[in-house]
């Protein structure tokens, strides 16, 4: 068994604990019981694993510690509380010199001592903050208090007739109890009035919305319309508008509406990181993330016959070892958030199954994956509040380069050159460069000889990443004296495995769940009676069949609920728990399985292409359609005409409808008598036609046989 950090192990007695940190040097892992409010104590790694070969402990699969939080769902207390406990123990953390002194008595009170003294708190609740940082994970939600498990967190109280809250003093107005319209009111009233360019300030905000959604009537003075209030018993107040607006704000919308984007990018967004530290420490300490345009040009999966353009390839990888951990191909434009987010969920999880997808079995020791430290991007796919948060709530620190910089990601840029090298003398449809005077005269376009579909460039791309990995000789990668003491091969997998036993990285996981949460891109979904709707395909799972969610769809009406999923690949969705804890899977219904294993873009080309198709198909029924409506009202034309020449105008409106049954009896037996009459007709044509038949047949052998008698004679 891989020993790694943050794994959870159960004993026989219902002891669960967690593994903090691993010492590969002095073979000693600080492990913390889950349980209780003890400090970390260490283990012999050693007496560790034979405990778990003996089966008194196991490995446990689901991490039901960590808890899964977005950050729009958290409140401003709880954001407080976090980042104030999070600087704490940061601040504990940074004067320690080493990492593992966090785990050590003699070390770990002298740093004690000094935060204490700095944040002005006791010695329990410096301790408090340091066990929940051990507990969850070491990421900065699980210091997230725990506020859900008091009182009825996010329950808004009924609306009645009696106002809510403490009585006001002095017979004061209390406003008015606050329902959905009221907050509809409220929604409108701040995106007219002060989420804009004129920085209207939040009271006028609120004069202005009562004016317009709560003045009953009006008067006119010299020619002005004037509203008129109601009591203030019957308005909310502004407090009320404030509490709510409060609640409401984002903050990042309202300085971008008020000011523009160039000055929240200038003065507010978060800047984190820098892009001047190594990877010395070991594997898993700092990866790169990079994207291109790789120079091939593919097809549809639905219809070959579609050239669908070259695809976007996103690698991650490690820059101690240069092990690739990640990756990911779509048609999503250059340095996209979707596309690093599912390249870094990616190299932080097993690959396994995406391989076996595309019929390649692998281990995790050939595609090894790890939760980083730092992550260094350039400019383009990891800016922005939304990806800063997801990282973050990792434990992970983003760097970042320099514009015009390439030179900085020199080793992921390698990376990308390699496998060109690899690709293009093989494949069709590759990109030709250098030619400046353009194709010879006959030379056939290159993209019209594309013949790869995503599907079989991304096994292509899995080969050539595993060959990569394993087989890959590093010319110019310096070794250290320990490396070549043990006589270290320059293999990419190799060198891993080296720094995993011999340097002191941080070799972290987390659950999938955890990693899906905050790297994959969320949306919404809708539950109907035919199962959970996204972007017209229909999701279900035993666990929506169990609870009756389609039944209750089709009685109640449908409902939005909060998924993410990989775009990547949407046979499988995510939605969250109530709970907020963890993930439920939703699988593709069968009768859509088409989809399976597409991605977001493919699947937008199909129906693309079926829309396009429906319209032609569309233009040529409207034409036929017109052409039955004159046929239909020439027969009309002619049978009025008919039915004119013929009719008894002697006869009365009511002579005209008498007798309509006995008529109609005597017309079903006059077209029983023409069908027998024309059978019988039939049958006396066919005989006559045989006749005719024959005796053809006898003159034409008649006449051969006669010439053949001539010629005898």
């Amino acid at each position: 068994m891989k020993l790694a950090e943050n794994m959870l192990f159960k004993y026989s007695s219902g002891k669960v604990i967690r593994v903090l940190y691993i010492n590969q040097i002095t073979s000693i892992v600080y492990v913390i019981d889950m349980d209780s409010n003890k400090w970390p104590y260490p283990m012999e790694k050693e007496t560790f694993l034979t405990l778990h070969k003996n089966k008194e402990i196991i490995a446990m699969d689901e991490d039901v510690y960590s808890r899964v939080v977005l950050e729009e769902e958290l409140s401003e207390i709880e954001k407080l509380k976090r980042d104030y406990s999070w600087d704490v123990v940061m601040y504990f953390k940074n004067t320690l010199a080493d990492e593992e002194h966090m785990y050590i008595s003699k070390y770990r009170q002298k740093g004690m001592k000094e935060t204490m003294a700095t944040f002005g708190i006791s010695y329990n609740g410096l301790k408090n903050y340091i066990i929940r940082y051990f507990k969850g994970g070491r990421t900065k939600s699980s210091l997230i208090p725990s506020f859900y498990r008091c009182g009825a967190k996010g329950k808004e109280r009924k609306v009645g007739e009696k106002k809510r809250g403490r009585p006001r003093l002095n017979n004061t107005n209390g406003g008015v109890n606050i329902d959905d319209r009221m907050k509809k009111i409220f929604r409108v009233g701040l995106n007219r009035y002060y989420y804009n360019e004129r920085k209207n300030s939040l009271k006028t905000a609120y004069e202005l919305t009562l004016r317009d959604y709560f003045a009953t009537e009006s008067i006119q003075e010299n020619g002005v319309k004037i509203p008129i209030l109601p009591n203030t018993e019957n308005l909310p107040t502004y407090n009320q508008f404030l509490y709510w607006f409060k609640r409401m704000n984002n903050s990042k919308k309202e300085i971008i509406s008020r000011s523009g984007t160039r000055v929240y990018q200038q003065n507010f967004r978060s800047i984190i990181g820098d892009s001047t530290q190594d990877a010395g420490i070991g594997p898993g300490t700092l990866l790169q993330i990079d994207s291109t345009v790789f120079d091939i040009y593919l097809v549809s999966s639905f219809n070959r016959d579609i050239i669908v353009g070259r695809p976007i390839l996103f690698l991650v990888v490690d820059v101690y070892s240069r092990v690739i951990l990640g990756f990911n191909i779509s048609f999503e434009s250059l340095n996209s958030y979707t596309g690093a987010m599912v390249a870094l969920a990616n190299s932080m999880t097993s690959k396994k199954g995406l391989c076996r997808k595309f019929g390649i079995d692998i281990t995790d020791e050939e595609f090894p994956y790890c939760v980083p430290q730092r992550i260094l991007a350039d400019r383009g796919e990891l800016v922005g509040r939304q990806i800063e948060n997801a990282i973050e709530n990792l434990g992970i620190i983003i760097q970042q380069t320099p514009p015009y910089h390439a030179d900085y990601k020199a080793i992921i840029e390698s990376a990308f050159n390699l496998l060109n090298l690899k690709v293009k003398p093989f494949a069709d449809g590759v990109v030709v460069i250098g030619n400046k005077k353009g194709k010879e005269r006959g030379e056939q376009d290159y993209r019209l000889k594309a013949t790869l579909t995503i599907e079989e460039f991304t096994k292509i791309i899995i080969k050539c990443i595993l060959f990569h990995n394993t087989q890959h000789v590093l010319n110019d990668y310096v070794l250290d004296e320990t490396m070549l003491e043990e006589k270290v091969e320059k293999i990419p997998i190799k060198i891993w495995e080296h720094g995993l036993k011999h340097k002191k990285g941080q070799f972290r996981i987390l659950p999938d769940e955890v990693i899906k949460t905050y790297l994959f891109p969320s949306d919404y979904a809708t539950v109907t009676a035919r199962g959970v709707s996204y972007r017209k395909l229909l999701y279900a799972s035993d666990y929506a069949l169990q609870n009756g969610w389609f039944q209750k769809a089709r009685i109640h009406g449908s409902w939005r609920v909060k998924i993410c999923y990989n775009p990547s690949d949407l046979s499988a969705i995510y939605i969250f728990n109530e709970n907020g804890k963890g993930l439920r899977k939703f699988d593709l219904l069968d009768h859509l399985s088409m989809y399976t294993n597409k991605g977001l873009d493919e699947i937008e080309q199909l129906k693309k292409h079926e829309q396009e198709m429906d319209n032609k198909n569309k233009e040529k029924e409207l034409q036929e359609k017109l052409k039955l409506y004159s046929e239909i009202e020439n027969i009309v034309k002619e049978a009025r005409e008919k039915t004119e020449s013929e009719r008894d105008y002697s006869k009365s409106k009511s002579q005209r409808i008498k007798g309509i049954k006995e008529n109609q009896k005597n017309e079903r037996l006059l077209q029983r008598e023409k069908a027998r009459e024309e059978l019988a007709m039939k049958e006396i044509v066919d005989e006559f036609t045989d006749e005719v038949d024959e005796f053809a047949l006898f003159r034409v052998i008649s006449d051969g046989n006669w010439e053949e008698s001539d010629d005898g004679q």
